[in-house]
């Protein structure tokens, strides 16, 4: 049940700090991508935040008829891949396009994270687990900022994505051992 809990507020961390971290990016990824205008370059923000506001209750629900445990492997597969074509892409459109990639694994990861916590505990346990998966999302607001800030500063936008890459192998892998399906 505990390592149900760790990749389930890891995967909630990570969906949540891409949402605040790349705020700080954007200077650094609008001068990278210079040619391309302001307009067209405020969707490698938006683009995630609207396809994973979209999602997510669909994705829910989809995660209640297939399997929770399948949903959050395949939505932390694809958000882990994704990010790893964000931090590489080459062109504005292409980073645009992995941002929704992006967001579209993303969506799964809320819903079915929070039904494998509920499924790993019992009732009495549920109070105190569902808050700690909680913070982890509230955690994420309050670091992105200042986290984004510091390996934008130090390694570069780029590495926004590139941070997600740990987290997503781990939720992938931990998950397939140790996650238990429910539906």
């Amino acid at each position: 049940a505990r390592r149900t809990l760790v990749s389930a507020s890891l995967a909630t961390l990570a969906t949540f700090l891409d949402t605040t971290i790349l705020f700080v990016a954007f200077p650094d990824i609008s001068a990278t991508f210079s040619d391309t205008g302001a307009s067209q370059l405020s969707w490698v923000l938006n683009a995630y935040t609207i396809v994973f506001a979209a999602l997510l209750i669909p994705a829910g629900k989809l995660a209640d008829r297939f399997g929770h445990r399948r949903a959050f492997l395949a939505g932390s597969t694809a958000f882990t891949v994704a990010s790893m074509a964000c931090g590489l892409a080459p062109t504005a459109e292409i980073l645009i396009l992995f941002r929704i990639v992006q967001a579209v694994g993303a969506a799964p990861l809320i819903p079915a994270s929070l039904a494998l916590v509920m499924h790993a505990f019992t009732r009495d346990q549920l109070p105190r687990e569902v808050a700690i998966w909680g913070v982890a999302g509230a955690v994420a607001g309050a670091l992105g900022p200042t986290l984004g800030a510091a390996i934008v500063e130090s390694l570069g936008w780029r590495w926004a994505f590139y941070i997600n890459l740990p987290v997503g192998l781990y939720t992938v892998l931990a998950g397939r051992r140790n996650l238990a399906e429910s539906s």
